[in-house]
């Protein structure tokens, strides 16, 4: 591959790994607030082309401050917001470009229950609030393009309330001539104390897989017929009765038109 080739891939990842863990079919209460600062670090050598190929890149890195907020309008919808206030992206001996990235906003409505299963729906719009062409349109702070998903989620405490799992999934919608798929995540944490630990699994699947026509590097910015499957821990420390603070850490793999590399994740949030 040649290493112009693979500086525009590397971009893939700046983005599709960025978004907060979700946090299945119960929202919030009315009135309840959960809101979480966060800084997002990313490190990536590694590309998987568009047949899945892996190879060698320049090293690409990506620093985010993000915010997430979930507020409940009522006791079974929830408002969610979650923005990229600044994303930095840079490619060793290339370039670097900064700015503000993409808005996203959705709402959660709890449906029912299924036996001991809490069931859900949400709906979320990502809005091109990013810059598509910084870094000579290499290095994008947004995808430039509006995106959307509506995920069904399931799931279930157990271990006397101590535990919990679940998962959603469904349809990816995206604009601008790129290709839509299938969104999924699951959750498993176990509470000791006030220690949260959890494991999550998070994914996107194109419903068309072969390479396409439109780079990855494009003005569309974040790839087109992207795929990847991420796994990694997290934990939470409650350091009050509203305040904690959380580590996530993943890597991806099963992955297509998109870097490798590790992500690390840590977040101060407040609840009410």
């Amino acid at each position: 591959m040649k290493p112009h080739s693979a500086v525009l891939l590397a971009v893939a990842l700046g983005g599709l790994l960025a978004t907060p863990a979700t946090a299945g079919p119960w929202g919030r209460p009315r009135g309840g607030l959960y809101a979480k600062t966060g800084y997002a670090y990313q490190n990536a050598a590694e590309l998987a082309t568009p047949d899945g190929t892996i190879a060698p890149i320049p090293t690409f890195e990506k620093h985010e401050a993000t915010l997430y907020v979930a507020y409940g309008m009522t006791d079974r919808l929830t408002l969610v917001v979650d923005f990229i206030g600044y994303r930095s992206s840079s490619i060793e001996d290339f370039d670097s470009a900064g700015g503000v990235g993409d808005l996203r906003a959705g709402l959660h409505q709890r449906v029912g229950r299924a036996g001991p299963w809490l069931v859900a729906a949400r709906g979320t719009v990502q809005a091109p609030t990013g810059d598509a062409t910084t870094g000579e349109g290499i290095l994008p702070t947004g995808s430039g393009v509006w995106e959307g998903d509506v995920v069904l989620s399931v799931g279930r405490s157990f271990g006397r309330g101590r535990g919990w799992v679940f998962f959603e999934a469904g349809p990816q919608l995206r604009g601008g001539g790129l290709r839509d798929g299938l969104v999924y995540s699951s959750q498993v944490g176990w509470r000791i104390g006030r220690v949260l630990l959890m494991g999550n699994v998070r994914g996107v699947q194109p419903w068309d897989s072969t390479p396409g026509d439109v780079s990855a590097g494009s003005a569309a910015g974040l790839g087109d017929g992207v795929t990847y499957l991420a796994l990694g821990p997290s934990a939470a420390v409650e350091l009050g009765r509203a305040l904690g603070l959380q580590a996530d850490f993943d890597t991806a793999v099963h992955t297509r038109n998109i870097a490798r590399g590790p992500t690390l994740r840590v977040g101060f949030y407040v609840t009410r």
